[in-house]
């Protein structure tokens, strides 16, 4: 194929993966960057919407010069008449939360590339970052795919490999996949022009499928292990964040903690409170959980600032009834 390639990027309007993909498209001397798609307006990906720094990818495609559109329906025969009539080679996908049907995903002369945050086909689905946290992975990957029908089923084109402490907060392990992902769509744009890319079959056997987690996966059960407790609360930082209830119904939610169990201390019922000189402990399954921060106010502040927090006081796990 003979550069530049044409590509129309889909991703989020607030998207800290969109952004620097967006830039490396509309700078590298083989892509025309012919369209950015993103979300309809008053529309956000509440992966990002709790960050310091937020990005806009509609401003930033204008200063750029670029055509952003927004449509309502993704999927609409006027917009999939829109697209193919950019004559696009590929449509490029990173961080876009809306299915791509079988018409437009015809629209390009090559393919649809879609940039997945996990090992495929390991944690397909949604929010793969929180997923592995929580499952205290210490092997991680992110991988480009051909786009098929199915969600996230595609042929594997590439796959990085990112290898991770199992200490990473849920926020560290998506900026982790996200600066990997920018890393892969580079590595990938010089075979997208030669058309040099192979395709491998997904194991359908290995494949494990999640869902956005629901506020109920936010729950903490002390009943758990230390370390299954710790892995829960660094996946659920910082948005919205892990939390439990004390007796008197104050919803506590734990931003971080301390998995090292101090010498000396003998078990107690679960979600027992115990204030020390050296801090603050949970009782858990097989030892003591140390909490180092929680959320007040909107505010990330010391666990022992915490009124609710008394000395003895047990914590349980928030039952929430279903929307």
């Amino acid at each position: 194929m003979k550069p530049p390639i044409r590509v129309v990027l889909f991703s989020e309007v607030n998207s800290k993966l969109g952004a620097p993909f967006l830039d490396m498209l509309h700078g590298h001397p083989l892509v025309n960057l012919v369209a950015v798609v993103t979300s309809p307006v008053d529309r956000l990906c509440d992966y990002f919407t709790a960050d310091t720094e937020q990005v806009d990818l509609e401003q930033r495609g204008k200063n750029l010069g670029v055509p952003v559109l927004r449509p309502e329906k993704v999927n609409d025969p006027d917009f999939v008449r829109r697209i193919r009539d950019l004559e696009p080679d590929y449509l490029i996908v990173g961080n876009f939360q809306r299915i791509l049907k079988e018409d437009l995903l015809s629209t390009p002369k090559v393919t649809c590339v879609n940039f997945h945050p996990s090992a495929l086909p390991r944690y397909a689905g949604l929010a793969p970052f929180y997923w592995m946290v929580r499952n205290g992975e210490t092997d991680g990957a992110v991988t480009a795919i051909e786009m098929a029908a199915g969600l996230d089923t595609g042929p594997i084109l590439t796959q990085h490999r990112t290898p991770l402490t199992g200490r990473e907060t849920a926020l560290e392990l998506r900026t982790i996949q996200e600066r990997a992902n920018v890393l892969m769509l580079l590595d990938l744009i010089p075979r997208l022009v030669s058309g040099s890319f192979h395709r491998i079959p997904q194991d359908p056997s290995e494949r494990t499928y999640f869902t956005r987690p629901s506020e109920n996966e936010f729950r903490l059960d002390f009943a758990h292990s230390v370390h299954k407790v710790s892995c829960h609360i660094r996946a659920g930082y910082r948005n919205p964040g892990a939390f439990a209830e004390t007796p008197g119904g104050d919803r506590v939610t734990i931003l971080s903690a301390d998995d090292t169990t101090p010498a000396g201390m003998g078990l107690e019922p679960a979600g027992t409170v115990r204030r020390l000189e050296n801090g603050l402990f949970v009782a858990c399954r097989d030892g003591w959980l140390r909490l180092l921060t929680v959320e007040w106010g909107g505010s990330e502040m010391p666990a022992q600032a915490h009124r609710a927090l008394t000395d003895g006081t047990v914590l349980s796990a928030t039952v929430l009834e279903p929307a």
